[in-house]
């Protein structure tokens, strides 16, 4: 059986959505594709992913973390599969990049081992099956990750039992310069710190968490009336607040800051920070390869998406 799901990017409401606060993200064009099938011999992983670079031509095999293999077989168990299987794993995204590449393979492993055991798996059955997967790599993730990559499009996502996700149908496409920044991320080493900064100093970090939701929520609304310019001033406005509680760092720092000097709308971090991806708001296509291009001229990878309504 074969399955896939889009990679992420969250436009706005990164951390914020941990706290109950909305968050905007979009699904990428890059995929993750799982081939399942049964294997007396098994359980059995490969994986297959670009490197760093994102440079997806170049795939190579990666060694397949233990917990990832237990994971797996925990989901086929919960699809209602055999946990005797062979999967073959092949990524779009750099792992570790934060455009949800973790996110993308539970969704396209719960479709796989559902298909295996001739079960349906609408959007709700594969968001639920890959947060349990998540949940191995991020601790108590918020399921914006999953929620987008089980729907694909844009999404207006907020947390609760169950999470609200209204679907948000921008003017026109979405056009986005994506730079990364070489430096894995990890959601736990972020996300946690500020947890306890949050707990130690509330009457500061809330202020700001809400504000991130907000910029969230009014950005679903710009999208949908096509103004870019709002769009631009909030990507700017969340990012000053992410960089000011901590989830930044100085390559994140330089790739906004190229985006900007190249002519970006807006740029912001994307994603739990402290590395993986930054993202610039583009006019158009040929603006978005321009800005791809000048953070390639300043040494980093990258590349140009479209996000259709």
């Amino acid at each position: 059986m074969k399955a896939s799901a889009p990679g992420k990017v969250l436009l706005l409401g990164e951390h914020a959505v941990v706290y109950g606060h909305p968050a905007l993200a979009a699904a990428l064009g890059r995929r993750v594709t799982v081939e399942v099938e049964e294997d007396p011999q098994g359980p059995a992983l490969e994986l297959f992913a670009p490197p760093s670079d994102g440079n997806a031509s170049r795939s190579q095999a990666i060694p397949v973390p233990p917990e990832l293999l237990r994971a797996a077989t925990d989901l086929a168990t919960a699809a209602g599969a055999t946990p005797r299987f062979r999967a073959a794993i092949r990524s779009e995204l750099p792992l570790g990049g934060g455009l949800g590449s973790s996110a993308a393979l539970g969704v396209a492993l719960g479709r796989a081992f559902s298909q295996l055991a001739c079960r349906d798996c609408p959007p709700e059955r594969a968001e639920a099956l890959a947060l349990e997967l998540e949940r191995v790599f991020h601790g108590a993730p918020s399921g914006v990750d999953p929620a987008i990559c089980a729907r694909s499009g844009i999404i207006l996502f907020r947390r609760g039992d169950p999470p609200r996700v209204d679907r948000v149908s921008p003017r026109a496409p979405l056009h986005l310069a994506i730079a990364l920044t070489g430096v894995l991320r990890g959601t736990r080493s972020t996300v946690l710190p500020l947890s306890a900064r949050r707990a130690e100093r509330p009457d500061l970090y809330d202020p700001m968490l809400s504000l991130l939701g907000e910029l969230a929520r009014g950005g679903a609304e710009a999208l949908e009336r096509g103004d870019l310019q709002d769009l631009g001033v909030r990507f700017d406005a969340a990012h000053g607040v992410l960089s000011a509680m901590g989830v930044s760092c100085p390559e994140l720092e330089d790739a906004v800051a190229i985006l900007r000097r190249a002519g970006a709308l807006g740029a912001k971090l994307t994603g739990a920070g402290g590395g993986g991806a930054a993202i610039g708001l583009a006019r158009d296509a040929a603006h978005a390869k321009a800005l791809v291009e000048a953070a390639r001229g300043a040494g980093m990878h990258g590349f140009a998406e479209e996000i259709a309504p």
